[in-house]
Formats: structure tokens, sequence, C-alpha cells
């Protein structure tokens, strides 16, 4: 998650665990102390792909930090100036907040390592958007509450409340439309397929639907209020066969596929000067046209697919980024007047025949004019 919430979460529970010790001087501490697990955003591992992997690595296992906090909690408790507090509440205060962290984190799409260096690999809930002020403002309010108004435990316990609530209602509407959409993808024949269900940004309310599908991918919004509730998909080329086993035979596309699982999109991308490089992009983050995290991963030479250090090579048209927002936020209130998701990106892989049927009324655009010629 961002750092504002990671911070409020933090300061929340610094407050909670030793404000009755150091009083506002914990909440600042607290704020400052959750941001710690994010300092691996700074490390350099000399490629493109390791830094994408490694972020939310080792300093986001509940396993380093079991022993980190033990440590630090037992210099302080010798310390003469800290040693009052005790051990005990100096552990909990730093291992509670970590762990915390990496459970928010947890929440997610992007993939969180709590288990490091357990043969796991990266878990995921996908249940609350990276961004969500409805997630952090009770945990903000809580902490500039205690901080510039009157420290009071019971507003901390509030907030911490409220959060969690909200967590806990992203998980089970995730798991709600999960169960409500079944019909329709298995009369699709697409209920063995791999499958995410996650939040659009900044709200739950509006969920992205991404089912892959062999050489393509299929993408669809749903809202909580959609009547019915059923995935209206869009298709989206994902990379044919050859193009997918050259780049999972290299080391990298290996790694990307432990990191992102089967959503990946493979394609050629060629250049006025130079070979062809192959280009696996991770489809979980954004949405079509948006797609943040794309990395170059080999280039051409003599009919093969030679490696290459890894380039990051994502889609982000800043331009029509808020035209998208707009796109979303229309979805949720007026379904029948939204935009389709290729309409927002217009990505150059989508698949236009037939058209897509991505509005709820199951009206599709015209063949003649594509996706985007739609009344």
């Amino acid at each position: 998650m961002d750092p504002i919430t990671h911070a409020s979460l933090g300061a929340v529970i610094g407050g909670l665990t030793l404000g009755s010790r150091l009083g506002r001087k914990a909440v600042v501490l607290g704020a400052g102390v959750a941001l710690l697990p994010d300092l691996d955003a700074f490390i350099a591992y000399g490629d493109a792909v390791s830094e994408f992997i490694h972020h939310r690595g080792f300093t986001h296992s509940w396993l380093v930090q079991l022993l980190v906090a033990t440590g630090v909690a037992g210099l302080l408790a010798k310390i003469p100036a800290t040693r009052e507090i005790g051990f005990g509440r100096w552990w909990l205060f730093f291992f509670l907040i970590w762990a915390t962290h990496s459970l928010n984190d947890l929440l997610t799409t992007y993939g969180t390592q709590v288990l490091w260096p357990l043969p796991v690999g990266p878990l995921s809930t996908g249940s609350i958007f990276v961004i969500d002020p409805f997630y952090t403002l009770p945990l903000l309010v809580a902490a500039v509450g205690a901080l510039f108004y009157r420290f009071a435990p019971r507003l901390l316990v509030a907030g911490l409340v409220l959060s969690t609530v909200y967590a806990g209602s992203g998980l089970a509407l995730k798991a709600w439309i999960d169960h409500r959409i079944q019909p329709a993808l298995a009369a699709m024949e697409l209920d063995d397929q791999p499958r995410l269900i996650q939040p659009t940004p900044f709200n739950l309310l509006l969920w992205r639907i991404t089912v892959i599908n062999d050489d393509e991918f299929l993408d669809a919004w749903v809202g909580i209020f959609d009547e019915p509730i059923r995935p209206d998909f869009e298709r989206f080329e994902r990379g044919d066969q050859e193009l997918r086993e050259a780049a999972l035979a290299l080391d990298d596309g290996q790694r990307l596929q432990w990191f992102s699982g089967d959503f990946l999109r493979f394609h050629r991308a060629t250049h006025d000067e130079g070979p062809d490089r192959l280009v696996v992009t991770d489809i979980r983050l954004g949405v079509p046209g948006f797609f943040p995290f794309g990395f170059e991963i080999a280039e051409e030479r003599n009919g093969d697919w030679e490696p290459i250090t890894s380039r990051a090579i994502g889609e982000l048209p800043r331009r029509d980024s808020l035209d998208a927002l707009g796109g979303m936020l229309q979805r949720i209130v007026d379904p029948e007047g939204a935009p389709c998701i290729m309409d927002l990106g217009d990505p150059a892989y989508a698949i236009t025949e037939p058209p897509p049927r991505c509005r709820m009324d199951g009206r599709t655009s015209p063949p003649a004019g594509g996706a985007h010629d739609m009344p």
C-alpha cells in the first residue's frame, strides 16, 4: 500500500502499544517505523525483473520481522534511556507495526513474500486496491487526532476497527462476486481457467475480472449493484504459444511466472534500430492499455531469442489516465452508458471480432466499426 496508509496504521499501533509510556511520541515513532520495510525499494538488484519481484521480499517477511523485532527490543531493553519500557512492550511495538505493514500489502494484488525464505512465493488476497482512501481515512484521522487534538486510545481503537471492517468487507465482497459469476463462467466453459478478481482503483464498488484462456485473456468490470451480476468480457491477445514458450524458457520469464502466475502477456516489440525484443507484461496490475509493469527480456538474433539484461517498458499513457478513471467511475453509476475497457486505453492487442459484450444490457459494438464506434 501507499506510504500514507502504512504510516497511519503504524502511528495508530504505536499509540496503542506505547502511548501510555511515550504519549504522542509513540504515534510519531510508530509512523516512522512502519515505513522501514519499504526501504527495499531502494535496493539495486541490477535489472528490472529482479527489482520487480524482490520488492516486498525479505523485509516484508513475518519470519524476518519476528527476528529483527526480538533483536531490537532486546537491545532497547538494555539501554538506560529506554529499558524502563521493557522488552515485552518494545517487542509488541516493532513486531505489530511491521507485521501489519506486510498484512496491508498482502491485501493488495502485487504479491508479498510474508513467509520468505520458505519456498512459498508471493501471496495476495487482491481484495483492496493499493491506494484506497476509504481504508486509509479512519487511520489517518485517528493518528492526526491523537497528535494535534487529544491523545485518546479510544480514538485510535475506533480508527483501527473501522479500517479493519473495511478490509474485511473487501474480502467478503470478493468472495461474493466470485460466487455470483460462477454460472456465467461455467456457461462459457471458463470456470476451470485461471482467474483473478480484484477491486478497481480507490473503491470496493467496481471489480475487475480477468480470466486466462490460452492465447487470450478476458477482462470485464462487475459492479456490486449490477443486475444481473455477470462479467461481460472483452477479449485481448495474450501472445501465441511460440512466444510464451520462448519467454518461459528464459530465466527472467520463469521468474516472472513465479511472481505473477499465469497472468502474463507476451509480445514482440519491433525497433527502428536493432533487433526485435521479447516483452513480458504483468496483466494483474493496471488495465489493458495501462499496464505499468512490462519487461524486455530477450532480443532476436538469427531466429533465436537471446536473453538480455531486463529493462522496464510499461504502457503508461498518462494523458489518458484521468479519462480512464472517469470511465471507471461512470461504470459504477451508469453501467449501460459507460465505455468499454478497450475504449479507455485503445490497446492494439484488443480483439474486436466478435465485438465485446461490454454493457450490462448485452449490447455490442457494431461489427463494421469495431469496439471504438459504440453509440
